[in-house]
């Protein structure tokens, strides 16, 4: 069967094309129609770390060239698996493609594991897939935040542990920031750092105690108490600019994603050294100290108090390569509308 994939220049993000190959399902394999993934700007971080991460490992590519991982639904068309039937459909992460091909291990009702060679070593985070299910709300919507609600629920959990007066957030109007900003906003002040044209979008939603735009960072050195900064933006001036204005005021610095991917970020940071926060590793932490039933419970709570909020969002949906292509270049572009939620099919 001739399948067709997206596939990002590494050294260019902006360039994309659309590669068609010939695939056969082996013994073991299924192959899935992938039906609708969500796009956002979580997933230039995944393309921006690539290769220091990671990711481009997942779905291999041609030489010079990477796959993004996306995550969304898909319906089984071919299976040689036992336990997985031909028109079961299941969320997960999947290749920006027509199809995708998988090893299915651990099969039960609830999902299975990729477990070809390639993605062994690889978080198993990202090689879980569950049956679909309409208990997280409609597809769309699941789409765009379950994998980045699972970010912004373990950061806020983590940052709770140790509560400061003001909670700082850049690159405000992501949707992993947001998420955040929601869950966190009754425990302390929440202040969102976002460009001028995107305020008036993030004012809106109601998520945040202030919004200041990147010009206005001086105004924080005016504010009392302890801060902590959680960095969306991968933005090493905008890093830098905040860490000299609070001083020994910031007592928690974490980087999270890298939506500014063409930024340099070879800044020296004064006070508190900034940390990489990796969800993955924070997720089996959490499974470990709570188990795996207690981290659903407690994910699929905070999962319905936010989905609850988000009458701000507008679906957009388009389909075909081109469209994709298009999609993602004014993404990795960063033209792209925060109150757009773009929910694709190559």
């Amino acid at each position: 069967m001739k399948i067709t994939e997206l596939q990002t220049r590494r050294d260019n993000l902006g360039s994309i094309a659309a590669v068609a190959r010939d695939v056969a399902v082996g013994d073991g394999e299924v192959l899935l129609r992938i039906d609708r993934f969500a796009l956002t700007a979580n997933n230039v971080t995944y393309a921006a770390h690539g290769v220091d991460m990671g990711y481009w490992q997942f779905f291999p590519a041609d030489q010079g060239a990477g796959i993004v991982p996306v995550w969304g639904f898909a319906t089984v068309v071919e299976s040689r698996a036992e336990g997985v039937s031909e028109g079961a459909r299941y969320y997960g992460y999947w290749p920006m493609a027509s199809h995708a091909l998988l090893l299915p291990a651990r099969v039960s009702p609830r999902g299975f594991s990729d477990a070809a060679a390639h993605r062994l070593p690889l978080p198993p985070v990202y090689n879980n897939y569950v049956a679909a299910s309409p208990d997280y709300g409609p597809e769309p919507i699941q789409a765009l935040f379950r994998p980045l609600y699972t970010t912004s629920f373990v950061l806020d959990v983590m940052l709770a542990e140790h509560p400061v007066d003001t909670l700082v957030l850049t690159s405000a109007s992501s949707k992993t920031a947001l998420g955040l900003a929601q869950a966190a906003k009754n425990r302390q002040r929440v202040i969102g750092l976002t460009s001028a044209a995107n305020r008036e979008f993030v004012v809106g939603t109601g998520y945040y105690d202030d919004v200041l735009s990147y010009d206005d960072i001086a105004t924080l050195g005016d504010m009392a108490g302890r801060f902590a900064l959680v960095d969306f933006s991968g933005n090493g001036a905008v890093r830098h600019a905040i860490h000299a204005t609070l001083g020994d005021r910031l007592v928690e610095s974490h980087v999270v994603g890298d939506t500014h991917w063409d930024t340099a970020n070879t800044a020296s940071l004064p006070g508190v050294q900034a940390q990489l926060f990796f969800a993955p590793s924070v997720i089996v932490e959490r499974i470990a100290q709570w188990g795996a039933e207690g981290f659903e419970i407690r994910l699929a709570a905070a999962w319905r108090r936010f989905i609850a909020s988000t009458g701000w969002l507008r679906v957009v949906e388009a389909s075909g390569a081109e469209a994709v292509a298009a999609h993602w270049q004014a993404l990795a572009g960063g033209k792209v509308d925060p109150a757009q939620g773009l929910v694709l099919t190559v």
